[in-house]
């Protein structure tokens, strides 16, 4: 599915994109969050994302103080997908209707995202 079909029709409870079709379909101005740990981030990261650790209490107004847009993707990523896909929904249910689950670290390198 494209990113424009999921943008369109985007699934409630599971707004995710594969790692390729993030490196392919990339919306290079959209914001994207590593949800991950930050000594996690430290060890490797996507070039560009910004450190918002989901786990910890105060995600929802970290969320909130980035002025993130309401529409248009939001990309999340964490290790495996899981932590992401948590986030996601946290985001979708404070209004970002266009947060997306893009997976895990390792699989995006793999796919070719460049990371720092």
């Amino acid at each position: 599915m494209s990113l424009l079909s999921r943008l369109l029709n985007p699934t409630p409870d599971d707004a995710s994109m594969s790692p390729s079709d993030f490196v392919a379909q990339r919306d290079a101005d959209a914001p994207v969050i590593d949800v991950r740990t930050p000594q996690e981030y430290a060890s490797g990261h996507i070039a560009g994302a910004t450190n918002v650790d989901v786990m910890s209490g105060d995600f929802p107004d970290r969320i909130a103080a980035m002025d993130l847009p309401e529409s248009g993707p939001i990309y999340l990523y964490c290790r495996s997908g899981n932590r992401s896909g948590q986030a996601a929904k946290i985001l979708r249910q404070m209004g970002h209707g266009g947060a997306v689950n893009v997976g895990g670290f390792d699989a995006l390198a793999k796919a070719g995202a460049e990371t720092a």
